[in-house]
């Protein structure tokens, strides 16, 4: 597709890493103004974030206004759901709690036009980002727009192999949080720990064998150096909170040297 907001594969096929920031916080204007920090795109958590279908539909405009590729991860892996991202604009789409092959095969029907899936065709804000015909958007969109399977539970570990497989995903996304509380039966959150690291190189290597890409939220510069290093080249950098936080401390600090 023409547009650069859907410039997620073109980027991607660098093969460097590709990095992005979470917002979980409602607004177009602060959407937009992330968008034009130079990141390769920005997120929108719609799970557990405290962002709404109608705010979310003002970020992505927003986002995409400023020459930057939307992400979105969905509430749950539900087609109505998962459509109305796409019809949003969003060049890529992240479902949790994907722990089976039916709930893998079910994502890619909803997310992918015939013959592939069964995604409803309607909205037109995907066209304005894309930049693109209805046609060419019809005829694109499949190999263009790219859905995300997370693996974040015991139960999807074991079927990575089998997931993975599956036609049609194009990639899966570690939540390691949610990974590291399942691996250590509820009793720590630790997403740079030895247990996670070693299941998720099980992740990137399936990815690798099926040609996927393999993503991951990793939240800090030390995660995303490590989850690098073991394969990983999509992935979630800070949260929206954390940048002002960050940039709260960093003008404290200088402040404070004056």
């Amino acid at each position: 597709m023409s547009g650069a907001s859907f410039a997620i594969r073109a980027r991607l096929a660098s093969g460097k890493p590709f990095v992005f920031p979470w917002l979980g916080m409602p607004g177009a204007v602060h959407a937009g103004q992330i968008a034009r920090l130079g990141f390769d795109a920005v997120a929108i958590d719609l799970q557990h974030g405290t962002v709404d279908n109608g705010e979310a539909a003002r970020m992505v405009a927003a986002i995409n206004a400023a020459g930057s590729p939307a992400v979105i991860r969905v509430l749950w892996n539900d087609p109505g759901l998962i459509g109305f991202a796409l019809d949003m604009g969003a060049a890529a789409v992240i479902a949790p709690m994907i722990n089976s092959l039916d709930q893998a095969k079910a994502l890619v029907k909803s997310a992918k036009y015939p013959p592939a899936g069964q995604r409803s065709w309607g909205g037109y804000t995907m066209l304005q980002a894309a930049g693109v015909t209805a046609g060419e958007y019809l005829k694109e969109a499949n190999s263009q727009t790219m859905i995300f399977a997370m693996i974040e539970t015991n139960e999807a570990l074991g079927l990575v192999d089998e997931i993975a497989a599956v036609k049609g995903l194009d990639g899966l996304f570690v939540g390691p949080s949610d990974l590291s509380i399942a691996l250590s039966n509820g009793k720590a959150i630790d997403r740079l720990g030895k247990g996670t690291l070693e299941a998720m190189k099980k992740v990137a290597a399936a990815c690798k064998a099926n040609g996927l890409c393999a993503g991951a939220f990793a939240g800090t510069a030390d995660g995303i150096k490590a989850y690098t290093e073991i394969g990983f080249q999509f992935m979630a950098g800070p949260t929206d909170l954390e940048l002002l936080r960050g940039g709260a401390a960093e003008f404290q600090k200088s402040v404070a040297s004056k």
